[in-house]
């Protein structure tokens, strides 16, 4: 196209210089992503951050305009071809909103985590995320405090009664403090 108006133009050495002008910037782009990508190399593929779901939709759409093979998408966006096909076969399994649609995550608690950490608050109203999350980590339960304090939150409506089995007693009833 540029050789076209080039031709037509009765000033090409304007569109020439332009060409020149593109062409300097895309030898400056390149050797910027080259830095970019020879730091990122250095870096396990494991430990690299991960792209967004919606990055990762761009990605396979680049792959497909630019008839690139799994390998050479995984090579230009340093992944494995290994993850590239798991998008792919997320995308076949369940469309294009499988692979932006996010996952329940796999660490989630179960919920009667969240009735025994309320079960604690209700028994012992003076204890506080931290101490509560301590006295879980004495009984094997692992929870950080910022999750303590989200289960908290999440609380059962007012005034319904909860049955709540905890070790330590038959079963106790309790109403919610919100």
């Amino acid at each position: 196209m540029a050789w076209g108006r080039a031709a037509r133009n009765r000033r090409p050495r304007v569109v020439v210089a332009e060409l020149e002008r593109a062409k300097t910037e895309i030898a400056l782009l390149k050797e910027e992503l080259s830095i970019k990508d020879t730091r990122w190399s250095r870096v396990p593929p494991r430990r690299r951050p991960y792209y967004s779901p919606v990055q990762r939709m761009r990605i396979l759409r680049l792959r497909a305009a630019r008839s690139w093979s799994s390998s050479q998408a995984a090579d230009a966006f340093l992944i494995t071809e290994e993850t590239i096909a798991s998008w792919l076969r997320r995308i076949d399994e369940e469309g294009e909103r499988g692979l932006v649609q996010i996952a329940e995550p796999v660490n989630k608690f179960p919920d009667y985590v969240g009735d025994l950490v309320r079960w604690l608050k209700a028994m012992c109203p003076t204890m506080g995320k931290v101490r509560i999350a301590q006295a879980l980590a004495r009984a094997g339960l692992h929870l950080g405090a910022t999750t303590v304090g989200r289960m908290l939150r999440k609380s059962a409506p007012e005034g319904e009664v909860v049955e709540v089995l905890s070790p330590w007693t038959q079963g106790d009833s309790y109403r919610s403090l919100s």
